[in-house]
């Protein structure tokens, strides 16, 4: 199930490097749109010993950092990766787009789960809620605060559990599936059209 604690567990391979000697904070910004994706932005200061250890392996290529989260989650549909980095300042900026964070249940309500039991949530606002957590799997030495914001569209915004006991967010909007999905099919359709052009004139060319 796509939750967001999978998201970024698995997006916290860019820190599995980073020493476990003391407490570190990172920063989870998730802007939520009409059809259920989100907008990610990580962003974490290190001291000096962390930031050698991860500049090293990823900090200076990008393109290893891209291509490991996309080993490590090949369930899920991810892209525009954008990393910025403040070498004196031993800190970076990680953004991107997260697919299908939200998903819309039997009764037409959208949830997003968190996977996590009692979560600490504090509502904000009306449409944006923190979440403090602690992966168990780095050992209580990274403390993650996720600031999440639900479009203005969202409305009867609410916490509840599911069958598992575990923390969601259940809120109601308009459904786009139908707009979405003739976008998407058009898109293909477009696709596979022009290929098919693209074939008849190589052929007419030999």
């Amino acid at each position: 199930m796509k939750t967001i604690a999978t998201y970024i567990t698995v997006i916290s391979l860019v820190f599995s490097l980073v020493g476990h000697s003391q407490q570190t904070n990172q920063k989870i910004e998730m802007t939520i749109d009409e059809i259920g994706n989100a907008k990610i932005n990580i962003s974490m200061t290190m001291n000096a010993a962390q930031w050698q250890q991860w500049n090293g392996t990823y900090g200076a290529n990008p393109s290893a950092l891209k291509r490991d989260m996309e080993r490590s989650m090949p369930a899920f549909i991810v892209d525009d990766f954008k990393l910025d980095k403040d070498d004196m300042n031993r800190s970076f900026n990680l953004s991107l787009n997260a697919y299908g964070v939200c998903k819309i249940d039997k009764r037409g309500r959208w949830i997003m789960d968190t996977d996590q039991k009692d979560a600490q949530l504090t509502e904000l606002t009306e449409h944006k809620y923190m979440l403090v957590s602690s992966p168990p799997e780095f050992g209580g030495t990274i403390q993650q605060t996720y600031m999440i914001e639900f479009p203005k569209s969202a409305h009867k915004i609410k916490v509840d559990k599911d069958s598992f006991g575990k923390s969601i967010f259940e809120f109601e909007m308009d459904n786009p599936s139908s707009s979405f999905n003739l976008m998407r099919w058009s898109g293909l359709l477009l696709i596979i059209v022009g290929g098919s052009w693209f074939g008849k004139n190589a052929i007419k060319k030999v």
